[in-house]
């Protein structure tokens, strides 16, 4: 993917969390969950470091989607932000877990690890960084009534990664 593709893609996806951010910013609260001089946020893509197609665009969507909904920091431009999110998407694996008589996997758990860390713009100084974090789901090869689809298991994988980053990005330093 060259260079300007990649830039106009990180534009468009901003811009269109942006809006997402207007329209769904409604909550307000007194105290700050942060450190008081970090109000905003801005989250490039994450380098993906593993051979799973596009897993940087699910991983960095889902993380700003979670800053956004949560509302503790305002998702902004990098020239804008107090504060900036980095990382790698270091693991994707996808593996068997369990086995039908033939021994046929039948369900598959999906792991994805990334290392993050977190900027304070101001003084150029990490307030946290290199920490890791990692999310399981799991789906069925033959769809069953309550079962999990592959694209499930991820996005249940980037649930728990993202809330693990969410909570610690807005919790008091």
């Amino acid at each position: 993917m060259s260079r300007n593709s990649r830039a106009a893609r990180r534009a468009g996806l901003l811009a269109v969390l942006a809006a997402a951010a207007l329209v769904g910013g409604c909550g307000y609260g007194t105290t700050s969950r942060t450190a008081k001089d970090i109000k905003s946020i801005y989250v490039p893509f994450f380098e993906n470091k593993t051979s799973e197609p596009n897993l940087e665009i699910s991983v960095t969507e889902s993380i700003i989607n979670n800053l956004i909904s949560d509302n503790t920091l305002k998702v902004v431009p990098e020239n804008s932000a107090d504060a900036v999110l980095d990382g790698q998407i270091v693991e994707f694996r996808n593996q068997p877990f369990s086995f039908n008589q033939d021994l046929n996997a039948q369900e598959y758990v999906v792991t994805i690890k990334v290392v993050a860390t977190l900027f304070n713009r101001r003084t150029n100084e990490p307030i946290w960084s290199n920490k890791s974090f990692d999310g399981n789901g799991s789906y069925f090869i033959e769809q069953v009534q309550s079962g999990h689809t592959f694209q499930d298991a991820v996005d249940e994988s980037l649930r728990e990664i993202t809330e693990r980053i969410l909570n610690l990005t807005t919790q008091d330093w």
